[in-house]
């Protein structure tokens, strides 16, 4: 379809280098390796993140950067955790501001670690984890693998937009393909968005969030992942706090279909 070359022709030059993160079904190696679940990297003495009613926040997912290819912009060491709320709603905050959410989130974090300790007994080893009674995308601890590629814009991603036009706007059949081809799904660092519904980041364009990290909802085999109804999670950066490694105040978000 020539359109659809044009379209192609318009996304290159706006292509993103990301890390795409598979999910093995295996725990860890480490208590310090890259994970989706299972208990945190965590040192003795230190306060796990909690809600606001006092109670634990769980590991949703934790990056070693030593483990992972090097990714423009990203630390090439430590490690980076994302906590969120053992309910129905993931932690997700659908009553604040998002600017009040960020500065003092309530039921999730973002934490980085810069250097690793890897001395055992001084690490917290009494530690909560997701488990077959959580309420929480995963209930299950899975090693990761990394992989450096590079993606398009997706089409679900706000900025998708200015750089192709509106897809509202296509042939529904070069719509179709370009949704089928192009679209972010999978768990990744960096890159364009995944949405089910819409990109919030549409009314803050002016503040440039970034896609930090993405967890997407997969079910195949001993993997099981799900947001509601197969959903995806992502957790936003501002560019400047980006540049600046600075993982203090991070947006997050979670929809499903």
């Amino acid at each position: 379809m020539e359109e659809v070359k044009e379209i192609i022709a318009k996304l290159e030059p706006h292509k993103l280098p990301i890390v795409k993160i598979q999910p093995l079904p295996r725990k860890a190696e480490n208590i310090w390796s890259s994970k989706f679940g299972g208990k945190p990297y965590w040192l003795k003495g230190k306060h796990l993140p909690k809600n606001k009613e006092g109670n634990d926040l769980y590991l949703l997912a934790q990056i070693n950067f030593e483990e992972v290819p090097p990714l423009s912009g990203f630390p090439n060491k430590g490690i980076l955790q994302f906590f969120i709320e053992n309910d129905d709603l993931y932690g997700m905050d659908f009553d604040r501001p998002i600017k009040e959410i960020i500065t003092s989130p309530d039921g999730y974090r973002v934490i980085y670690h810069e250097e690793i300790i890897q001395t055992l007994s001084d690490l917290e080893q009494k530690l909560p984890e997701a488990n077959s009674d959580s309420l929480l995308p995963l209930t299950n601890e899975y090693a990761l693998s990394f992989k450096l590629e590079e993606e398009l814009p997706s089409p679900t991603d706000y900025r998708f937009d200015g750089i192709a036009g509106d897809i509202y706007d296509y042939d529904d059949d070069v719509a179709e393909y370009i949704y089928d081809n192009f679209v972010s799904v999978g768990s990744k660092l960096g890159g364009y968005a995944n949405f089910t519904q819409d990109d919030p980041r549409r009314e803050n364009k002016h503040e440039k969030w970034l896609l930090l990290f993405q967890l997407d909802s997969e079910w195949e085999g001993e993997i099981e992942i799900m947001w509601g109804d197969l959903g995806v999670g992502n957790f936003f950066i501002r560019e400047e706090d980006f540049k600046n490694g600075d993982f203090t105040k991070i947006w997050y978000n979670w929809d499903c279909s």
